[in-house]
């Protein structure tokens, strides 16, 4: 990283006492250090706010804790509140119970200049990269979170695929500030701040992601999203859902209200075909089973991996 440019790393805290010191040090610990942290916890009431505070006053100056008395805004607001407080030329995104590899600072540092160069620096811009899955205690799981979960982050990329599913993991994101600008205020009806974020940066400038895994992506009973293993109990569960649609019509429902918001917002900004497509998904399923089933056909309404959208395709 340049002299010139300056990153910020944003961190939402909830009730993590058991984990987030170790994800400090990770940060800490990295091979760039020319970095800020910006931490907000969210109401904790499990003795996290007494460990980031200790953090903060260890490395004053490095580490920054924003206290607004706005109390919980839940994960998706809190990483909002903390986006609206930085201006820094490249920000990344921080989960509390996680750990960063030493080099995951260095390499999307790196990979959004490579980005920047093919695309330019006027661009809004997002880069995201692979995980290392593992339990609670840090033993791993699966060596790629994307063939673990069976997802294909070039196709992740395309702007219709992201209306439907996000594969940009936030944790381990790293944006411009141009795009925090023009992403910038997330809204409510978002889903979450990284699914957001990949829609701006598909639909006006550029995605693009790295092979390296940079996180260890620590699962337990506490994760807000987490991995879940292809096994033969999840596939199961899969068939069973073949018989229920509730759920799938559920995350439609809430995919296809953040669209209509989207298009709202960005509606004149968008290409014809971008607007297109969002304006068909927004209202996919007030159509027909056979004319929902033509549109996802039609604009490529697909998530990652063909069980997944055999059963899109039989529960829709």
């Amino acid at each position: 990283m340049t002299r010139t440019s300056s990153l910020q790393i944003l961190m939402a805290t909830y009730n993590g006492h058991r984990f987030i010191a170790r994800q400090l040090d990770s940060i800490l610990e990295q091979s760039v250090t020319n970095w800020t942290l910006l931490i907000r916890d969210d109401g904790s009431t499990d003795g996290t706010t007494e460990i980031i505070r200790a953090y903060r006053d260890m490395h004053a100056g490095k580490i920054i804790v924003i206290e607004d008395g706005l109390g919980n805004l839940g994960p998706k607001g809190n990483f909002a509140r903390l986006l609206e407080s930085a201006d820094a030329d490249y920000i990344m995104f921080s989960d509390q119970d996680d750990v960063w590899l030493p080099n995951k600072i260095e390499l999307s540092v790196s990979g959004m200049k490579k980005l920047e160069e093919a695309s330019g620096i006027t661009r809004p811009l997002l880069l995201h990269t692979d995980l290392v899955v593992t339990d609670s205690a840090l033993r791993p799981i699966a060596a790629s979170f994307w063939k673990y979960q069976k997802m294909n982050p070039g196709r992740g990329v395309r702007f219709q695929r992201l209306l439907i599913e996000n594969v940009a993991n936030g944790c381990t994101v790293i944006i411009n500030k141009k795009l925090k600008d023009m992403a910038s205020p997330i809204p409510p009806e978002a889903i979450m701040h990284d699914w957001w974020l990949a829609l701006v940066a598909a639909s006006f400038g550029k995605i693009d992601y790295l092979h390296d895994q940079t996180v260890l992506y620590r699962q337990h009973s506490r994760n807000e999203v987490g991995a879940r293993a292809w096994n033969l109990s999840y596939l199961s569960g899969k068939l069973m859902q073949l018989l229920d649609s509730r759920q799938l019509h559920e995350s439609l429902t809430r995919s296809g209200k953040q669209a209509e918001l989207f298009l709202a917002l960005f509606g004149e900004k968008l290409s014809l075909r971008n607007s297109q497509q969002t304006l068909a998904y927004s209202g996919l399923l007030a159509q027909g089973p056979i004319k929902k089933r033509c549109l996802v056909l039609r604009h490529g309404f697909l998530r990652s991996g063909l069980i997944r959208n055999i059963s899109l395709l039989a529960r829709i």
